[in-house]
C-alpha cells in the first residue's frame, strides 16, 4: 500500500486508488489523466490514483485472467472514457462484464465518462449496458451527469 501526504505532519496513512482507464483516444486519455489529477490536488494527496490506462481495442484483445494474473493490485475502479471516436463495443463490455464479475459483492465501481456532444442511443446503450453489469455483480456505477443523458438514478448509481 503506498503512503501519501507524506508532506503533511499529522497525515495518516492513505491507499492508493487502483483505477483501470479504458479509452478510445489519446485526447480523452489524456482529459481523464488531468481530472484524476486535479482530484488528488483538490485532496492534497499526491498519490490518491494509481492509473493503468488501456485503449479499447487493447484491452479487449487482452485475457481477462492473464491480466489478473500480471497485476496483483488489481483495479477497483474501471473507468469507461470515450470523446468522438464513438462507444466501445460489444467486446470491451464483455470484458468489463468478466471484470465485474471477479470484483462481485467486493468494495468496487465501474465509471463511464462520455466526452464531448455524445448523446445519442449509443452512448444511452452503453450507459445501461455497464449499469445492468454493476447492478448484476454488485459494484457500484458512476457516470458523469454533465454528459446530458437522462436516466434514473438506482441504488448502485453515483453522480459524479
Amino acid at each position: 500500500m503506498k503512503t501519501a501526504r507524506e508532506d503533511y505532519p499529522g497525515a495518516k496513512d492513505s491507499h492508493s486508488i487502483q483505477v483501470l482507464l479504458a479509452y478510445d483516444t489519446d485526447a480523452t486519455c489524456g482529459a481523464i489523466l488531468k481530472m484524476l489529477d486535479r482530484i488528488s490536488a483538490r485532496l492534497r494527496d499526491k498519490k490518491l490514483f494509481h492509473v493503468n490506462a488501456f485503449k479499447f481495442g487493447l484491452l479487449e484483445q487482452m485475457d481477462i485472467r492473464k491480466w489478473i494474473a500480471a497485476r496483483p493490485q488489481e483495479a477497483e475502479l474501471a473507468v469507461v472514457a470515450f470523446g468522438e471516436a464513438g462507444a466501445p463495443g460489444a467486446d470491451l463490455l464483455q470484458w468489463l462484464e468478466n471484470w465485474a464479475s471477479r470484483h462481485e459483492g467486493g468494495n468496487a465501481a465501474l465509471g463511464l465518462l462520455p466526452m464531448g456532444a455524445l448523446t445519442g442511443k449509443s452512448v444511452r446503450h452503453v450507459v445501461r449496458s455497464l449499469r445492468k453489469i454493476a447492478a448484476r455483480h454488485g459494484v457500484g456505477f458512476i457516470y458523469n451527469e454533465n454528459s446530458r443523458l437522462d436516466l434514473f438514478q438506482d441504488a448502485f448509481t453515483v453522480a459524479a
